[in-house]
């Protein structure tokens, strides 16, 4: 018996994803063309220190998040999404793709082109869990700093994350702590603060809770 290559259910079938994931992989290819677009909005090069107060007028981070690293999401993207579609005509004796235009036009025409094909890598792409696995993890890094999420499932936010990268470009997405959590972890740098710590976080975004008080 074969399973869903993202899931691990059971199926049925020969296919490699099952309906659902097979859906959600769907609409998530749908959404990223949006989100990249998102992405790119939040590209504010940072020009205040991790302790100055910041405040803004306009809808985003009151810590902008450094261009520099930033940049490396927003072009990582259609990168991902590109190999993907290299790799699904290779497979299909097809021809290589060429990859044309702006991020966010490469964006768009990759995940298109997914969406497209995808009946056809759900029921014979061996490498479909794989494929569905990282389109996943591409939308949850974009929200984690576009954070649209529904205010009933994101927790309770805390301010912007204060971690460094080891050039020393911070990383400035949400934090936010979910009801009972011993500890407050970065989607998207993957930082983790745990409980001993939040004085100290508390401290390093004080100026986060004060733009939002003025």
């Amino acid at each position: 018996m074969n399973t869903c290559g993202l899931c691990e259910n059971d199926l049925d079938t020969d296919d490699q994803l099952c309906g659902s994931c097979a859906t959600a992989t769907a609409a998530r290819l749908e959404r990223l063309p949006a989100l990249h677009d998102a992405l790119t909005a939040h590209m504010a090069p940072a020009v205040r220190g991790a302790t100055e107060r910041v405040s803004r007028g306009q809808p985003g981070p009151r810590m902008p998040i450094d261009e520099g690293a930033l940049d490396l999401h927003v072009a990582h993207m259609p990168g991902v999404l590109e190999g993907w579609r290299e790799d699904v005509q290779r497979v299909r004796g097809w021809g290589l793709p060429v990859a044309e235009g702006r991020p966010a036009h490469r964006v768009r025409v990759a995940a298109r082109w997914l969406g497209m094909t995808l009946d056809w890598i759900a029921a014979d792409y061996p490498a479909a869990g794989e494929l569905a696995r990282e389109v996943r993890d591409l939308e949850r890094d974009a929200l984690s700093v576009v954070d649209p999420e529904p205010p009933e499932d994101r927790g309770e936010r805390v301010g912007n994350c204060p971690a460094a990268y080891e050039d020393g470009v911070l990383c400035g997405a949400v934090l936010r702590r979910m009801r009972g959590a011993r500890s407050i972890s970065c989607r998207w740098c993957g930082a983790v603060y745990p409980a001993e710590s939040w004085l100290r976080l508390a401290a390093l975004i004080k100026f986060d809770r004060g733009a939002e008080a003025s």
